[in-house]
């Protein structure tokens, strides 16, 4: 995982803690669990007053945080699944979120 390339990028810290705190609340079994930037932009705006672009969870993906889900549903948006929720989990701890 790019955990070397995050921990100096404030931003993708906090959009990787909306995306794992999304994730917690569902109740699906967690390998089923997905997210997309609609539904993680509420958590990312109700904690940090803001909003982010939802290219930001591409970066995610591409240093291995996310991982694109099937996108057969139709419509335009993009699926993600967390590839280790642990590992998000003790970092967001580190970085105290």
């Amino acid at each position: 995982m790019g955990a070397n390339e995050i921990e100096e990028d404030l931003e993708l810290q906090r959009i990787l803690w909306a995306c794992y705190k999304y994730w917690q609340g569902e109740s699906s079994p967690p390998d089923e669990r997905e997210i997309c930037y609609k539904w993680v932009l509420g958590t990312y705006a109700n904690r940090f007053r803001t909003k982010f672009h939802q290219s930001r969870l591409r970066r995610l993906a591409k240093l291995r945080f996310l991982e694109k889900d099937d996108t057969s549903r139709g419509g335009h948006r993009r699926y993600y699944k967390i590839v280790d929720p642990n590992r998000v989990g003790d970092l967001l701890r580190k970085w105290n979120l």
